[in-house]
């Protein structure tokens, strides 16, 4: 309450108590038939005895009405009267302090509420976490430290640390939390436990890959952990997009672990979700993962060349690929594809769908080649970019090149000679791909990489770029100046660093980055079973109660409730006056 109401609300209720005294009832009439009883009494009586009375029963009501006005405002203590004991508070927000107890909050709730009455029942607070959070650097007042708790926050990921403390007798040490995380406190500290066992399910591993044998089939390999300290009947469901979905129940003892397999070939790709469900799981961080599943139905793959048996023999190798080849003559604009392959030939419209092409002449739609070069190499390639990848372009040798200008902003550089771009990337209608040199000029073809760049490329041009996965934290995506949100859409802060963009992944999900024209999934998880036991605690064997017991002592200390209790014993003693005749 601000100090103006409070005040205005005591000279109220001490202008009511004064009223009340003042009021006088009216005299009441009535007939007798002697006066000689009264005149008696009258003669012991002398009115500044009621005088007294009247001054100690209005004292005693003020004072009980103003007491009771103090707790309402919740007035501080005076500074004389104020604790002067120095604390120092140490609160663990580490991802295991997110478990649930039985009555619904959090651990770290309850440690929150007993530092609160710490905090409340001293002067001068230090306070610090495990963290790194709480930015109090030496000892402040009471309001501050409050203030500074408010701004604490329970963190899912990282690892606690205790914050370095001061070697002083003369401060109080008190360290709030579960015990989880393996800390080695200082002898003189006294632990306030928020430990309470309970129940967790986590899914601790999820891959899917594709059979050996066949491409075009997937498996799921999911892992679930039982981290509590008896059996549980668990619910295992996958989930993915257009209404794919299925399930299995797993019985599981304490501490198990438990692996199961899912054949997802009906799932056509996309994001995979993988959940474990139980009754009370008192941590929901780590009840679902996610996992990115590739298109894995058969592509229609169309090469346009003259002539070409080694690029027919390499293209018919990739697994989920079905091959039509056409001659330039034959090709038409309307033809139907996943993607297209042009061999020493170019339409004069882009086509709809992604192309990959091989020496192509000048056409409108793709930069038009700077320079002729004899006996180009590749002295510099995108090492992040997915066309790159698996590739050693220093033993690529090329005895003719048409040539691009390197910083040409209608394409991306992917691999660069002397004199320019040798391979780029663009968009038109749909992706493509400018390989500036024939394959019969070079001696791509003799490389067992060979097939992997054209792997490479048709998922590029295909499907976008691979999800990427991580672990929740902090990630790095080599985009810079990129938006981030998260799988419901909503912008997650992210800030720019040398050579990309870097964002907290708070939780499992899958995060969307984007920057110009491309566009990268991050699949983050929490996979470590080690999180997951939230029932490793060092304070197993610490009692329950002794936390409560001394929260309620701390409460006891308030100053509100010490006013209330103030204004018991005044009414307590203002009551006893009245029935002996004291007061009036």
């Amino acid at each position: 309450m601000s100090a103006t109401l409070a005040y205005a609300l005591l000279a109220a209720v001490a202008a009511i108590v004064l009223l009340l005294h003042l009021l006088k009832p009216r005299p009441v009439q009535v007939l007798i038939g002697s006066t000689l009883l009264w005149t008696r009494v009258a003669k012991h009586y002398r009115r500044r005895d009621r005088l007294w009375r009247w001054w100690l029963s209005l004292l005693l009501c003020l004072a009980a009405a103003l007491t009771l006005a103090f707790a309402v405002t919740r007035a501080p203590l005076p500074a004389g009267l104020a604790a002067q004991t120095r604390l120092v508070v140490v609160l663990d927000n580490s991802p295991s302090m997110a478990a649930r107890a039985r009555d619904g909050k959090s651990r770290w709730l309850h440690a929150v509420e007993q530092a609160r009455a710490l905090i409340e029942g001293s002067s001068e607070i230090m306070l610090l976490d495990t963290m790194g959070d709480a930015t109090l650097s030496a000892f402040v007042l009471r309001d501050e430290a409050l203030a500074a708790l408010e701004r604490v926050r329970l963190h899912t990921f990282g690892t606690a640390q205790l914050p370095p403390l001061a070697d002083d007798a003369s401060h109080e040490v008190h360290f709030i939390g579960d015990g989880v995380a393996k800390l080695e406190l200082p002898a003189r500290a006294t632990l306030h436990s928020v430990f309470e066992a309970a129940d967790n399910v986590a899914v601790t591993a999820l891959d899917a890959r594709a059979f050996p044998a066949d491409p075009l089939r997937y498996e799921a390999f999911v892992q679930v952990y039982n981290a509590s300290a008896e059996p549980k009947s668990v619910r295992l469901s996958l989930r993915g997009n257009g209404g794919f979905s299925l399930s299995q129940e797993l019985q599981m003892a304490a501490g198990e672990l438990v692996e199961a397999v899912f054949d997802v070939t009906a799932f056509p790709g996309g994001v995979l979700a993988a959940a474990a469900l139980t009754a009370n799981d008192a941590l929901a961080l780590d009840d679902i993962a996610f996992a990115a599943v590739p298109a894995h139905r058969a592509k229609q793959i169309l090469l346009v060349t003259r002539g070409n048996p080694r690029l027919q023999d390499a293209l018919r190798s990739l697994p989920g690929v079905q091959l039509e080849v056409v001659s330039p003559a034959q090709y038409r604009d309307d033809m139907m594809a996943a993607a297209l392959v042009f061999d020493q030939f170019a339409p004069a419209q882009a086509p709809q769908a992604g192309a990959l092409l091989f020496h192509p002449p000048a056409v409108p739609w793709m930069p038009a080649a700077a320079r002729e070069a004899r006996g180009a190499a590749a002295l510099e390639w995108d090492r992040d970019h997915v066309l790159t990848d698996g590739v050693d372009w220093r033993e690529l040798s090329i005895q003719r090149a048409s040539l691009t200008v390197r910083d040409s902003p209608a394409q991306q550089a992917i691999v660069s000679a002397a004199q320019g771009t040798l391979i780029g990337a663009g968009t038109a209608n749909a992706r493509w791909i400018r390989v500036g040199f024939a394959l019969q000029e070079s001696n791509l073809t003799l490389h067992p990489a060979f097939p992997v760049f054209l792997g490479n490329a048709l998922s590029w041009l295909t499907g976008g770029e691979p999800a990427t996965v991580a672990a929740i934290g902090t990630v790095h995506v080599p985009l810079p100046d990129a938006k981030v949100t998260n799988g419901s859409g909503a912008v997650v802060a992210s800030r720019d660093e040398p050579g990309g963009t870097v964002f907290d992944a708070a939780r499992p999900d899958v995060y969307t980055v984007r920057a110009a024209e491309r566009r990268v999934e991050v699949v983050a998880n929490l996979l470590d079973p080690r999180l997951a036991d939230i029932n490793d605690s060092q304070f197993r064997e610490r009692p329950t109660a002794i936390p409560h017991l001394f929260d309620a002592a701390q409460r006891a200390a308030q100053p509100w409730i010490l006013f209330l209790l103030i204004a018991a014993a005044l009414l307590l003693v203002e009551w006893a006056a009245y029935t002996r005749r004291l007061t009036v």
